[in-house]
């Protein structure tokens, strides 16, 4: 097994895998420690922490995961070598092995995040000792939590070779996860499904007075999440086994070309960009991203009606402020990574740069990306609408919404633009993705500090007012910036075309 396990190593070298575990950790440790040396928690410094993780985690770590464990797996879909691997080891010895390795990975992540919170505390000068139980405990439960959602992905990632399967369902994971966290009404259903297990885990809460902090506490936990845990790892153990050894490995498991009868070749009534897209998996994070948010969003509205009083305004707020930092970014990632599928496989490039000029292709790519993120967001605003209703809310629509999403598709086209030059430069699908993820983080602590024109990832937030949806925003500033990124990375990704020789897969 280590033999194999070194090939694995071997494998996976120069790849940048174990990159996203270092910038998930550095992301993490950025969010939850920007405000940890306030003094106004170093008296409960320590247990902020094991309260502020869990939320961390759950939003963060579900794609993360979906990009790592998909990087593993996707290079043996490339060229079909999983028979070449049939020939030098058996089926389960493969098998056992990818689960080591992201067995190690996912530890390694674990403690490492254990080890950088305890320095943290002692370096920020927290009251007291941290309760040494209490972070062992919180070790284990990210350690199982974090395994069982990399056997899932990792499954999936063997599954489907389309890996935007396995990236969408990433992405709903971590929406899932934050829905789940608003819930805690419905501990059955938080403890039934996978990504709800951070929030079902967590054993401090929080004591607060109005806006002001308290006190954080151990409280009870349900002892129904180990056993729904442990369920999991045999579940998706056994389970993920018996997938794999069901599973064709030769490549051409159908051939039904006799059975097609050629018709005459029609030109499309679509553009050639929008039918690469017909009838693939994107449309699953398209249909299941936003309404999870809405189901947040309206949940969360519901439990704060006595706080928040502006009706529509405020339920914008809920809708909007966690899909545009931490979901749109990603899933816009999804959209372009896709459209760049095809070109980085086979010789693909060579026939599309014969019969596409460069300024063509790339324009296309952005207007396509760009259509069905405007497609995404009226689907947003639909769902808008039906959670205020949901919500009893008897007043008129705000007259606003229409603007709000106008000035969210300017944004949206500049994330568009950064994306695809960065699918077209990093030919991993799943890369882009993870980076997309990283700018929304990055886009919500700039914009926190003031400078949202810095990041193209921020100005989405900022045009639908999703901090603030009574705030007024200076539209010609916005739409300059917005246009700026747009140009720039259209420049960018026709220059690298013109001056780099394409590359395939």
């Amino acid at each position: 097994m280590i033999g194999y396990l070194s090939l694995e190593l071997k494998k996976t070298k120069r790849r940048g895998i174990w990159l996203v575990m270092v910038i998930l950790l550095f992301i993490i440790t950025m969010w939850a420690g920007r405000n940890i040396d306030d003094e106004r928690f170093l008296g409960f410094g320590w247990k902020m922490v094991l309260y502020d993780l869990p939320l961390i985690n759950a939003i963060t770590i579900p794609t993360a995961i979906a990009v790592f464990a998909s990087r593993i797996i996707d290079m043996e879909h490339k060229g079909n070598t999983w028979k070449t691997l049939e020939t030098m080891q058996n089926k389960l010895s493969i098998y056992l092995t990818k689960l080591l390795y992201g067995f190690i990975a996912v530890f390694l992540f674990s403690i490492s995040e254990l080890i950088i919170f305890l320095v943290i505390g002692y370096y920020c000068g927290f009251e007291g000792s941290p309760d040494l139980w209490a972070y062992g405990l919180f070790f284990i439960q990210t350690l199982v939590i974090t395994f069982n959602l990399f056997m899932l992905q990792m499954i999936l990632s063997i599954i489907f070779p389309n890996q935007s399967v396995a990236l969408s369902m990433g992405l709903c994971g971590s929406m899932a996860g934050l829905f789940l966290m608003y819930v805690p009404q419905m501990p059955l259903l938080r403890n039934i499904v996978l990504w709800g297990h951070y929030g079902a885990s967590m054993f401090v809460g929080m004591d607060y007075n109005g806006n002001k902090i308290v006190d954080f506490y151990y409280m009870h936990q349900d002892n129904c999440v180990g056993f729904f845990m442990a369920g999991w790892f045999f579940l998706l153990l056994i389970g993920g086994w018996i997938a794999f050894r069901n599973m064709d490995t030769d490549g051409s498991s159908f051939h039904i070309s006799s059975r097609i009868h050629h018709k005459p070749v029609k030109i499309p009534c679509v553009p050639i960009e929008l039918i690469k897209i017909q009838r693939t998996p994107i449309w699953i994070a398209f249909l299941l991203l936003p309404l999870i948010s809405a189901f947040i969003g309206t949940a969360n509205y519901l439990n704060n009606i006595a706080i928040l009083q502006n009706k529509w305004y405020s339920l914008w707020t809920q809708h909007s402020l966690f899909f545009c930092y931490f979901f749109m970014p990603p899933l816009i990632g999804v959209y372009a990574s896709y459209l760049w599928r095809l070109e980085h496989t086979g010789s693909n490039w060579n026939m599309v740069l014969v019969n596409t000029s460069v300024w063509r292709l790339v324009f296309n790519k952005i207007a396509v990306c760009a259509a069905v993120m405007l497609i995404t967001l009226g689907w947003v605003g639909i769902l808008y609408i039906a959670g205020g209703r949901f919500a009893g809310i008897t007043v008129s629509v705000p007259a606003e919404l229409p603007e709000w999403l106008a000035c969210g598709v300017l944004g949206g086209i500049a994330i568009c633009a950064v994306q695809i030059f960065l699918s077209l430069v990093i030919r991993s699908f799943a890369v882009p993705i993870g980076l997309a993820l990283i700018g929304g983080i990055m886009g919500l602590m700039i914009t926190s500090k003031g400078f949202y024109y810095l990041s193209p990832y921020a100005l989405m937030s900022v045009g639908m007012r999703a901090n603030n949806s009574l705030k007024t925003i200076n539209h010609i500033e916005l739409a300059s910036y917005s246009i700026f990124f747009i140009v720039l990375f259209y420049l960018l990704s026709v220059w690298y075309i013109r001056t780099h020789d394409v590359k395939t897969q």
